[in-house]
């Protein structure tokens, strides 16, 4: 008894691993006479199509179907005694050259139950293909817009074409790189363009007579037919501000005044653009280096592009600026700005102005200061106590001032005295640390002397507390 058991489950083991896959694959179609694309076939042609595994017959039948522009064929079927060649005989002689198609759709089915692995097509024509091919239709459709920029261009033909005949025979202006490749379809031709299309583009589409049928005929007439990629034809514009706590807007018409050198530009756009040529398109001058970072923000419920302009160093104080933005910078269907944008604005805003020197002359305990006026001509001052020191010098600013930014000098001019040097240096504090005045003294100073006190100005100068330098030198001569 286990000697038959055992038998037994080696048995259903052999027919699970062995048949199994078997019973479950799909069939194909192995082989068609008569051969798809052959003008070979008589009026008296029977179709036989050899599948790769048994077939349910009457299932077969029922989704085989030949078939002309005349319409589907009548016939009977017959079949071998393996179950797998189906031999189609019509009831009556086919027409001579005419093209016949045989379809097997995807519904008939083995014996097992399983369908066909894919639907099977297959044309023919009857004692040589002797009619010319036409164009039966196309896509996009014509004079259509809105059609995307990875739009394929598809065209079927009454029958089948000679592919080396389609690359001489269509082509595209304004030309397109691509390639074209048989559909399923048989008579179907794809074009595919390497990249893309362009938004904004009407392209016209011609298929002329020297395209041919797999058996040579040509073109019964030639075709062509247009259509646009995008639908939007509106030129884009901008708007441009510093963001300010209240908005700076730049204004075409005039010089905008009011702009601090040390904040961004905003420019944002009417719609989406394409963000790789702004840079270029973006000038300014005096030149000042800068950078453009973009992004997708919403405007009214509106996708757009907005664009900020970092400067890399702050702008020069009270300075005239010109900002160009070109019109090549274009939106993401092609369109370009609606024209070439220029604007002027001076960096004259409240912490944009460069301090000044409101005087020099003797310093007082509360502060004050007695102006030696006018100033710049030379001041006569008398040498204290013969000392060589003179003391208590105060030099107001029009600004708060950062201290340890000060640059200060004297030289004798005139006179036979020692070099002379700038001593007790300090910022009286003020209310709220404003350091408007700074008060020094000279020393080593002789009678009969002029001398030359500077304050350094320009870039490596005195700086307020926006960082705004003095334009030029402040100088001051005095005699003792």
């Amino acid at each position: 008894m286990k000697k038959i058991k055992l038998c037994v489950a080696s048995m259903l083991l052999l027919l699970t691993g062995c048949f199994a896959d078997e019973i479950f694959e799909r069939p194909v179609v192995v082989s068609i006479s008569p051969s798809s694309g052959s003008d070979t076939g008589t009026p008296e042609s029977g179709v036989v199509v050899e599948f790769s595994k048994r077939m349910d017959t009457v299932k077969t039948n029922e989704e085989f179907s030949l078939s002309s522009d005349s319409g589907r064929v009548d016939g009977c079927f017959g079949w071998d005694s393996s179950g797998r060649i189906m031999t189609f005989t019509p009831k009556s002689s086919l027409p001579m050259a005419e093209k016949f198609t045989v379809r097997v759709t995807q519904n008939a089915e083995d014996s097992d139950g399983n369908d066909l692995a894919a639907e099977f097509l297959s044309v023919f024509f009857t004692g040589g293909d002797l009619g010319q091919p036409a164009v039966v239709s196309y896509s996009p459709v014509a004079n259509s817009v809105g059609n995307p920029e990875n739009s394929v261009i598809t065209i079927t033909f009454s029958e089948p074409v000679d592919m080396n005949s389609v690359y001489s025979g269509i082509t595209l202006s304004p030309s397109v790189q691509g390639y074209f490749e048989p559909a399923a379809e048989p008579a179907t031709v794809i074009f595919t363009p390497l990249y893309g299309l362009s938004y904004g583009v009407t392209y016209k589409v011609i298929i002329n007579e020297s395209v041919m049928d797999i058996a040579g005929n040509r073109l019964l007439s030639s075709s062509e037919f247009n259509f646009t990629v995008g639908d939007d034809f509106i030129r884009p514009h901008l708007a441009v501000y510093q963001d300010l706590a209240s908005p700076l807007y730049l204004d075409e018409s005039r010089i905008v005044s009011g702009a601090e050198k040390d904040r961004n530009i905003i420019v944002d756009f009417s719609e989406l653009i394409k963000a790789d040529n702004i840079s270029s398109a973006v000038t300014i001058s005096p030149s000042a280096q800068f950078y453009i970072n973009t992004m997708e923000i919403e405007s009214g419920g509106v996708p757009v592009t907005r664009g900020i302009i970092y400067f890399i160093e702050p702008l020069s104080s009270e300075e005239t600026y010109t900002l160009k933005i070109d019109s090549i910078v274009r939106d993401i269907q092609n369109n370009p700005l609606d024209h070439d944008y220029r604007f002027v604005f001076v960096t004259d805003g409240a912490g944009s102005i460069m301090p000044a020197v409101t005087g020099m002359g003797d310093i007082h305990s509360d502060n004050s200061i007695d102006f030696w006026q006018p100033a710049g001509e030379i001041k006569v001052l008398d040498a204290q106590n013969g000392s060589g020191l003179y003391d208590h010098i105060g030099v107001e600013f029009s600004a708060s001032m950062k201290p340890s930014s000060i640059v200060i000098n004297v030289e004798m001019v005139a006179g036979n005295g020692g070099s002379p040097t700038i001593v007790n240096r300090d910022w009286p504090a003020s209310g709220n640390n404003n350091f408007s005045v700074f008060s020094f003294g000279l020393n080593n100073i002789s009678s009969g002397c002029t001398y030359k006190i500077v304050i350094k100005g320009g870039k490596k100068g005195v700086r307020d507390s926006f960082g705004n330098y003095l334009k030029q030198d402040f100088i001051q001569l005095v005699r003792f």
